[in-house]
């Protein structure tokens, strides 16, 4: 089989994926980024245990600075809410506020038309294949090797 240019490949659906999402979203919706909604869907995830920058950090291999810039402008959109813990001033949990859960809902709405979208016509076997090989490609970019 030829090389059939799989970045461009890659690159060309995100952008259709932005461009649909951006078409279809209400302008509450558009106010975020992609990254705020992922953090929205871990904090979400992890609501029953007390979750810190760092655990941000390593979840979406972002910078410490990268992730303080995301987490101050969801806070200032009151999405998330830092608060102090016992025992330590210096650590500042992070929560999800109610403005944060409306949003969460809105996106997992979008994120299953979206996703139903993108696999229309495959079967629940190729759906498993295909993301094998997504989560591959994003391993062997993690570690460099060409």
């Amino acid at each position: 089989m030829k090389n059939k240019d799989i970045g461009r490949q890659l690159g060309a659906i995100t952008h259709l994926v932005k461009r649909t999402i951006e078409s279809e979203s209400s302008s509450e919706l558009m106010k975020i980024s992609a990254a705020n909604g992922y953090i929205l869907f871990y904090l979400y995830e992890n609501k029953d245990r007390d979750v810190f920058q760092k655990d941000l950090e390593e979840a979406f291999d972002i910078t410490r600075s990268t992730t303080s810039k995301i987490l101050s402008l969801m806070e200032a959109k009151g999405l998330v809410k830092r608060g102090t813990v016992a025992g330590d001033a210096r650590l500042k949990k992070i929560a999800i506020t109610e403005k944060g859960e409306e949003m969460r809902r809105t996106l997992i709405e979008n994120r299953e038309r979206m996703e139903a979208r993108l696999t229309e016509g495959f079967t629940e076997e190729e759906k498993a294949q295909l993301y094998s090989y997504l989560k591959r490609m994003k391993d062997n970019m993690k570690r460099g090797n060409v």
